[in-house]
């Protein structure tokens, strides 16, 4: 169509020539010749106006007027095209993460970096995302969490966008929940579920919300959030239900249901190619054994999840199961495998974010000293955790008890009777409201 790209702007912005003629104090013949490129050049006064009453600079308006009507529609299309294309790149990406693949997410990730252009307006939410979700895999939460929030920075109006929101604020919650602060988790969490509620994303922010409410102690609203990813999920995200339903049952010392978890989720591990999420399987296996008092099983199946852990590169998963191979190894009395296992675990932590992890490992450590007859010391790092747990809204229940419990052990261990009857007492306070 011949004509200026003034004239595909105005429909573009659905606005009448002959409306804006009258607006500018312009004849319609005159605005006609302007639009069509047969008036060359008008004066400035005649582009303020236009610019005033189009809400555009006067060098913008000049521009359209200089800028062939085809060009402006091509550039248009262009604009599109790069839109559709990322959000194609988008779904797959968001496709893959259901199934935990996260080599093809990498790549997808190069590719959006490299030829979707920056103008596209949601691929600043995407790199900041995509630095978010990396940050986690590295277990840096509180590192993660500022930027997630950053990403999810926009109003959603078609459905990837939706999902991809919802996949934003789900990975902000699972961060939340890591740092203990379990209000602000439980809001992301909902609000992810609010805008995408169906297919296996779902399932797997709801195997993140029995996490939640596990730590909260809800028990039954931790199962049935674990029994919906089961039923829902992918097959990693029902790995990862398996593991859940293993620790409730193990928090309410449920033994008999443990058992029938431990074999289901080793079950299904067996049917899996992928090595992702057996790490964190056969921690939980080896914490019902060690729990049970089988503790040859306990160690092999430690042991198989740190080799696990490294494969599926999941350094948290890793991390955990040293922190409970080491305190299986010190109650065995194997002090020089202990010893290696901690520094191991020191030379690779690279801070405090995930806080239920230092707590674990501060008591495992308070544990050695109290042993070793070091009171002082075992009462420094027993503190030191317990000040992190009571900082939660609601504490881990099992390592709150045992920070107690070696405070009470420590102090005795020094002769100071009150600090340990105060200890004792809130021990037996524990049991009258130990949940189940």
């Amino acid at each position: 169509m011949k004509g200026t790209a003034l004239k595909a702007y105005l429909q573009e912005e659905n606005v009448r020539p002959s409306t804006l003629a009258k607006s500018c104090r312009l004849s319609e013949s005159y605005m006609s010749r302007i639009l069509n490129g047969q008036r060359l050049n008008p004066c400035i006064g005649v582009l303020e106006r236009l610019g005033a009453e189009l809400d555009l600079p006067v060098d913008r308006v000049q521009k359209l007027l200089d800028t062939p009507y085809n060009s402006f529609i091509s550039a248009r299309t262009l604009s599109q095209n790069a839109t559709e294309q990322f959000f194609g790149l988008l779904k797959e990406t968001l496709d893959a993460l259901d199934q935990s693949d996260l080599a093809t997410v990498c790549g997808l990730n190069d590719v959006i970096c490299r030829k979707v252009p920056d103008s596209v307006c949601l691929k600043f939410n995407y790199l900041s995302w995509f630095e978010a979700f990396n940050s986690t895999l590295q277990g840096k939460f509180e590192t993660a969490i500022p930027v997630f929030f950053e990403a999810s920075q926009f109003s959603p109006r078609y459905d990837i966008e939706k999902r991809f929101k919802g996949k934003i604020l789900g990975g902000l919650g699972a961060a939340y929940t890591a740092r203990g602060k379990y209000t602000q988790g439980m809001k992301a969490f909902r609000q992810s579920l609010f805008l995408w509620s169906e297919g296996f994303q779902a399932a797997w922010v709801n195997m993140n919300l029995g996490t939640l409410y596990r730590r909260l102690t809800r028990y039954e609203l931790s199962i049935g959030a674990y029994e919906y990813a089961d039923k829902y999920g992918t097959a990693v995200t029902k790995l990862q239900a398996f593991v859940g339903l293993i620790q409730v049952s193990l928090d309410r010392k449920d033994f008999s249901a443990a058992r029938k978890y431990v074999l289901k989720g080793y079950a299904h591990a067996k049917t899996l190619d992928s090595p992702r999420g057996k790490g964190d399987l056969y921690c939980n296996i080896a914490e019902y054994y060690f729990a049970s008092g089988d503790l040859r099983r306990s160690e092999f199946f430690f042991r198989k999840a740190i080799l696990f852990a490294d494969r599926s590169g999941t350094p948290r998963t890793k991390h955990w199961a040293c922190v409970e191979l080491g305190a299986l190894l010190l109650g065995r009395g194997l002090h020089k495998e202990f010893e290696a296992t901690m520094q191991a675990l020191e030379s690779e932590l690279s801070g405090g974010e995930d806080v239920l992890l230092v707590a674990k490992r501060l008591n495992v450590l308070g544990r050695q000293s109290l042993a070793e007859r070091r009171y002082s010391q075992a009462i420094r790092l027993a503190g030191q955790g317990y000040a992190l747990l009571v900082s939660l809204s609601t504490p881990s229940w099992v390592d709150f008890e045992e920070s107690i419990q070696l405070l009470a052990e420590a102090y005795s261990g020094l002769k100071d009777r009150n600090a340990a009857n105060l200890y004792i007492h809130e021990q037996r306070r524990l049991k009258r409201f130990e949940p189940r």
